[in-house]
């Protein structure tokens, strides 16, 4: 279950994430950690999916760069928002578990934890056998480094942007399983209008080990990199790193 941040009001969903992360601009880092990712591999990577996009925070960035990217999301809202921002990504609407695109890329990435939104074992399954037969050379799949996340949790958050100040209380309660249940308040006060709005949200986030994510790929995928952060001199490490951000490259031998 996603949050209505991504299916029904995505145009906040920019000043969501950065009042989350306390942290503004954060998609430059993290696109140039994508790009020099891109750039450890022997081929040239040309075309790229994002799976799980959103309104295209990173396939903009790409898409500048010079590279030929594909959005792919179940948000209609959130892909017209990304093609209105950079009319050069190419969008495809659908959900993880039933992905039936035809095309091939030489990469795909999973950004900020959207493969945990998929809770049954057929859909992750399905998700993980397109990528083996569609992605051509390397897949980066980021996650939150879970382990480091108490049972139960609780925060305000504050941010604000030109048009709108934002306050969003989250509650959440992990099981042993990674399995995360997340409730959100936001208080929005629109700063032309002068008037709050008060939206409950709530998000569910099957968290996925990196062994069963090597157990999702294959044999034909290897391993080459775990990452802690946006960064290629962030190595993983369990009881530190923020992040747990896994570098597959196709093994054709």
């Amino acid at each position: 279950m996603k949050t209505l941040i991504y299916e029904d009001i995505p145009h906040f969903y920019t000043l969501w994430r950065e009042t989350c992360l306390q942290k503004y601009g954060a998609e430059k880092q993290e696109a140039e950690f994508i790009i020099k990712t891109f750039k450890t591999y022997p081929t040239a990577i040309k075309t790229v999916i994002d799976l799980g996009g959103g309104v295209g925070v990173h396939s903009n960035i790409l898409a500048k760069n010079g590279y030929d990217v594909t959005l792919f999301d179940q948000s209609k809202k959130a892909l017209k928002i990304a093609k209105k921002t950079n009319p050069k990504i190419k969008i495809e609407h659908g959900s993880f578990e039933t992905i039936n695109l035809r095309s091939q890329y030489d990469a795909a990435i999973c950004m900020w934890s959207t493969l945990s939104y998929i809770f049954s074992e057929t859909g992750r399954k399905h998700f993980y056998d397109w990528q083996k037969t569609h992605i051509k050379h390397l897949i980066i799949l980021d996650e939150p480094n879970f382990y480091q996340y108490p049972h139960k949790f609780h925060k305000l958050y504050q941010g604000e942007n030109k048009e709108y100040k934002m306050k969003i209380i989250r509650d959440w309660i992990l099981s042993k399983k990674y399995l995360k249940k997340t409730k959100f308040v936001y208080e929005i006060f629109d700063k032309k209008k002068q008037s709050i709005s008060i939206v409950k949200d709530a998000e569910n986030q099957q968290y996925v080990t990196v062994k069963h994510l090597e157990e999702y790929l294959g044999e034909k995928w290897k391993l080459k990199y775990v990452f802690g952060d946006y960064s290629l001199n962030a190595i993983y490490e369990k009881n530190n790193s923020p992040r747990i951000i896994a570098i597959f490259y196709k093994n054709d031998k």
